[in-house]
């Protein structure tokens, strides 16, 4: 069964670039092709590795979309006429789709929506840990705080241990 032309310019798109992205030290997180023709959009978001819970910055950014510019003058991986190139980083609200978006996020505050919302409402905590599992299986820790009455000082809940396969949806939060 063939793929469309999309889903296969993609793919190969991922190919050519991940290598370049890699070399200016950076995470290839996602690729978009958007439109047809002359109003053809390359989205390319990349990201800083694991490892690190800093965010992108634009020298980042500025560096790493002139090695794709370049490596995609050189292809013939964009078919047809020109298009524009957008790359850039997943930004401050991300949110958290895979297991290397939570460990980028430690020690941010995350919005989260349980599978099960009747049972336990949306909530945000900040995120203490990751516990590094297959699938399903990977749990996060948690921990909320209250404030009692505007003014007096916010109490530390006791940190809790979440599945990742009980949360549906979660975001990191700007906090001040």
């Amino acid at each position: 069964m063939n793929q469309p032309e999309s889903q296969d310019t993609t793919a190969a798109l991922r190919e050519l670039l991940t290598p370049v992205v890699e070399g200016e030290g950076l995470f290839l997180e996602e690729i978009n092709v958007i439109g047809a023709g002359a109003n053809r959009i390359v989205q390319v978001l990349v990201d800083l590795p694991d490892e690190s819970t800093e965010g992108v910055e634009l020298d980042d950014i500025a560096r790493v979309s002139r090695a794709v510019s370049d490596t995609l003058d050189e292809s013939d991986a964009v078919d047809g006429p020109a298009y524009e190139l957008e790359v850039s980083s997943p930004g401050a609200t991300r949110e958290l789709k895979a297991l290397r978006h939570w460990k980028r996020s430690v020690g941010r505050h995350v919005s989260v929506t349980p599978v099960n919302t009747s049972e336990q409402p949306k909530f945000t905590a900040r995120l203490l840990s990751v516990q590094d599992a297959e699938g399903d299986d990977a749990t996060v820790t948690l921990q909320r705080s209250e404030q009692v009455k505007k003014g007096m000082p916010v109490k530390l809940l006791d940190p809790e241990t979440w599945p990742l396969g009980s949360i549906r949806r979660a975001k990191v939060q700007v906090q001040d």
